[in-house]
């Protein structure tokens, strides 16, 4: 019976992003309450504050702008700087699967602004029906990612859009909450009620605050929505990493023998994976089945 309830207590908790539109169709919006996916991000990869920070932003900001696609449909996120952290990586599928990392910057520059400072926020959406992904690039303008994000969204795709995304801290540095949301403008929409969503979002409470509340996403959005709306769907959503001892086999297929064999005799058995931190080891049977099919491909 516990144990029962240990599984209905997770599922209840597990992360969710929810999906509204106005009434009168002129205003989409999504909130992801994301606190255990930040605080796995941050546990995963052993992250500083400002790494969890940012992190958390980009993959609530991927989250947020998959939940409108379809299906394995997916969004990554890469984001170049100059400042404090040189990169940020993350991608999420629609279904509800997330992952990423960030890159600390061993020299960045003095006068860069924000955490990222200067650089590029690229966005690619790999869609259904389509070979190569469709692709957008935007300088940042502050390096904070969610500023950022929101001119991309603006300036690429030509969508008035507005992320606010917010990541509270406990009193040991450690990731306590975590909400983001997207909200956009439909075809339609008067200049003047898009400003007024504009300036309802920038002196709304912090999400985070809601979600200390008990507020659920669809709580929150009937709380920033600018009129009635109603609720288009939910979904779990969980960082998560499609790595696997079998995938980094296939790819050391991809070097040569010498290579294979250079690594097994200096000891490079532990293989790590950059999205999740997730680490593997090879044993010698492991090398033996590889080094047997590499010469097989040879023959």
């Amino acid at each position: 019976m516990a144990e029962n309830e240990d599984v209905k207590k997770q599922w209840v908790n597990r992360d969710r992003v929810t999906k509204a539109i106005t009434k009168d169709g002129m205003f989409r919006a999504a909130v992801v309450q994301a606190t255990n996916t930040v605080k796995t991000a941050h546990s995963r990869h052993e992250l500083e504050p400002l790494g969890s920070l940012v992190l958390g932003r980009a993959l609530m900001g991927a989250t947020l702008m998959a939940s409108f696609l379809k299906g394995e449909e997916r969004v990554v996120i890469v984001v170049t700087g100059d400042g404090p952290l040189k990169s940020v990586y993350a991608e999420a599928i629609q279904v509800g699967e997330v992952r990423g990392y960030v890159v600390a910057n061993p020299d960045p520059n003095a006068e860069s602004k924000g955490a990222l400072g200067a650089g590029l926020l690229k966005v690619d959406r790999m869609m259904y029906g389509r070979q190569d992904p469709v692709t957008g690039i935007v300088e940042l303008e502050k390096g904070d990612i969610t500023s950022d994000m929101s001119h991309y969204l603006t300036q690429s795709e030509q969508v008035p859009s507005a992320f606010v995304m917010d990541v509270l801290f406990d009193e040991h540095d450690l990731p306590k909450q975590a909400v983001g949301l997207l909200m956009q403008a439909m075809p339609g929409a008067k200049p003047e009620e898009v400003f007024k969503v504009y300036d309802t979002l920038d002196y709304l409470d912090r999400l985070t605050e809601f979600a200390e509340k008990g507020y659920s996403p669809e709580e929150i959005l009937r709380q920033v929505m600018p009129s009635e709306c109603d609720i288009l769907g939910t979904k779990a959503v969980d960082f998560f990493c499609r790595c696997s001892m079998d995938r980094f086999k296939s790819i050391l297929l991809t070097l040569g023998f010498e290579e294979v064999s250079g690594m097994q005799k200096s000891g490079q058995d532990e293989l790590i994976c950059q999205y999740c931190n997730e680490k593997y080891h090879l044993t010698d049977a492991d090398f033996t089945e590889i080094k047997e099919q590499l010469l097989a491909k040879r023959n």
